[in-house]
């Protein structure tokens, strides 16, 4: 078994890039877990984090955790307040992931990429998946998957504030 800690900062690792002072880009850009041997078919991936702990899109539903949910005062998860939202929504240029228009998930959800941004999962606070296969990199021998992207998901990346630490596990098939 193999452990990695990654930080997702919601405004550095949004989904969306804008210009920012001076002009200079925010957002866009994800937070990244290079797997010392790249996922292949069988092994489990599997991202945690306390649902208790929050991060803030700075509109919308403000204070989310990772699974785009504002909490009561009373850290109770109130769910009837997620706020879905969709990057790149009239075809602009501010999400450098054009697929991601095609996916709309709660403001401020962590989301994952395994293909490097051409499609979308959400992982929230707690996530499992199995590995099945992977016909995404055929130049790849064996089809092997070799990096976990993680997103902050939102529309504006301007006014993102906090991060949040995620406990990312791989379980080999072996």
């Amino acid at each position: 078994m193999t452990y990695y800690t990654v930080r997702v900062d919601a405004k550095a690792n949004s989904i969306v890039q804008q210009a920012g002072p001076g002009n200079h880009p925010v957002g866009g850009e994800p937070a990244v877990v290079k797997f010392d041997k790249p996922l292949t078919s069988g092994d489990t991936l599997e991202v945690i984090t306390s649902e208790l702990t929050l991060w803030n899109s700075g509109g919308g539903p403000g204070a989310t955790n990772a699974n785009g949910v504002p909490l009561s005062p009373q850290g109770q998860p109130l769910w009837g307040r997620l706020n879905p939202g969709t990057p790149n929504p009239g075809g602009n240029d501010r999400c450098p992931y054009p697929a991601a228009k095609n996916y709309s998930f709660g403001i401020g959800t962590l989301v994952g990429s395994l293909d490097g941004g051409l499609s979308f999962f959400a992982v929230g606070t707690r996530f499992e998946m199995k590995i099945l296969g992977n016909g995404l990199l055929p130049e790849t021998k064996p089809p092997a998957i070799p990096n976990l992207f993680l997103f902050y998901w939102d529309v504006n990346s301007l006014d993102n504030t906090g991060a949040i630490d995620f406990l990312v596990r791989v379980i080999p098939a072996d």
